[in-house]
């Protein structure tokens, strides 16, 4: 059983629970001071990280791990064991810290669930369609979606049911069984290889250019949907956040000899 957490510099993970092994993204340029495993060994897409993000990771999970149940922390951000946020937040208040789950609790959890994912959230006005359009461009969306009438074509009315909706799972965040991740991962790659040979982001920002990311955080909604996955919601949180929100917290209370 293996968490990996993926990043793409330094940071703190001593701290960090049994099972979770942080795997260093982009490797091909950044740097490794650490020593972390890197995406960038036997099968890889690592090259792609620019554009594809912590799918680099994702990929190299896929073929080249081995652990029976496996899971992707994106970008430092880990699963806490609250599914309700404000749980969450008074349990960093009591603390002054916030810690991830237990990999032998997720275990635990998929001993009743497939899938333990990213509580929904809203991502702006409107559905995930018109949300995706208002932040990104609106006709890489129609692209994807004339990609999977061509290749998964059973996959469509998933597809358009999950856009309607107005909240999702978001940032590729899971923990599951690594049969299920096999499943997942050859639905879903072939569909972005087959956009990116569509898509010409050579004059996207750097921002946009994170494409393949964001089309994934909509498209993995889609394959549970499709896959009628029994899913276990757990509150996702951003330790580097926390960690800035509390150390100012600190400071404040400090100055003001509280």
């Amino acid at each position: 059983m293996t968490m990996y957490v993926i990043t793409h510099k330094h940071f703190n993970y001593h701290n960090l629970p049994d099972g979770y092994t942080p795997l260093l993204v982009g490797a091909d340029k950044n740097a490794n001071p650490d020593r972390f495993l890197q995406d960038n060994t036997g099968l890889n897409i690592s090259s792609k990280n620019p554009s594809f993000c912590e799918l680099t990771g994702l990929y190299w999970m896929w073929k080249n791990s081995t652990e029976q149940t496996i899971g992707l922390s994106h970008y430092r951000r880990y699963f806490s064991k609250y599914t309700d946020p404000n749980l969450l937040f008074f349990s960093t208040l009591i603390k002054g810290k916030v810690e991830p789950i237990e990999t032998s609790q997720l275990d635990t959890l998929l001993n009743k669930y497939d899938w333990v994912v990213a509580k929904p959230q809203i991502g702006g006005k409107g559905t995930i369609w018109q949300q995706f359009a208002h932040f990104h461009n609106e006709k890489d969306m129609k692209i994807v979606r004339n990609v999977i009438n061509t290749l998964t074509p059973e996959y469509l009315p998933a597809f358009d049911n999950v856009m309607a909706q107005r909240s999702a799972s978001f940032y590729n965040m899971f923990y599951t069984k690594k049969a299920e991740l096999d499943s997942y991962a050859s639905w879903v790659f072939p569909i972005l290889f087959e956009v990116e040979k569509r898509v010409d982001i050579s004059t996207y920002d750097s921002y946009q250019q994170r494409l393949f990311g964001f089309l994934a955080e909509r498209l993995f909604n889609v394959w549970l949907y499709k896959r009628n996955a029994k899913l276990k919601y757990l509150v996702e949180y951003n330790n580097e956040l926390v960690d800035r929100v509390w150390a100012a917290r600190s400071i404040k209370h400090e100055t003001l000899g509280w």
